[in-house]
């Protein structure tokens, strides 16, 4: 019976991600939320890498400074966006891979609507912060 309580134990340890990784990584996904119903593009900027290239639902893609012009033009305006289910894996190479969903309400281009959405993204540290660069 010791033997199998160890080893729940264990499983557990490996599988359950670090309370202060799950904390900031929770906290990077909030203030992303955050500046993207700001059309904070500023915040936005500092929070991805240069190079990243983003995938929308239609399967288009954007550099950037793409996105962000449209975000700050207002052609992207979110109006609220909700985030459940993370799931954080720490990597070998110290980024973090998180998968979660998201509901977005915004107008896209003119066109209004709430989207759920199951994104995976990678995080690594720079500086002491985190940065997206998927």
């Amino acid at each position: 019976m010791k033997i199998l309580a160890l080893l729940a134990t264990l499983v557990c340890m490996q599988t359950t991600p670090d309370t202060s990784l799950e904390k900031e990584v929770n906290h990077y996904l909030d203030r992303w939320n955050a500046a993207m119903v700001a059309a904070d593009t500023v915040a936005l900027a500092e929070m991805m890498d240069e190079a990243i290239v983003l995938r929308h639902l239609s399967g288009a893609t954007q550099t950037r400074g793409q996105w962000l012009a449209d975000v700050e033009a207002g052609k992207m305006k979110y109006h609220q966006v909700e985030k459940s289910d993370v799931r954080i894996r720490q990597e070998k190479d110290g980024s973090v891979t998180v998968h979660f969903t998201s509901v977005v309400t915004a107008t896209i281009y003119g066109s209004g609507g709430t989207w759920t959405l199951h994104p995976t993204i990678r995080l690594v540290r720079r500086n002491g912060q985190w940065m997206r660069t998927e």
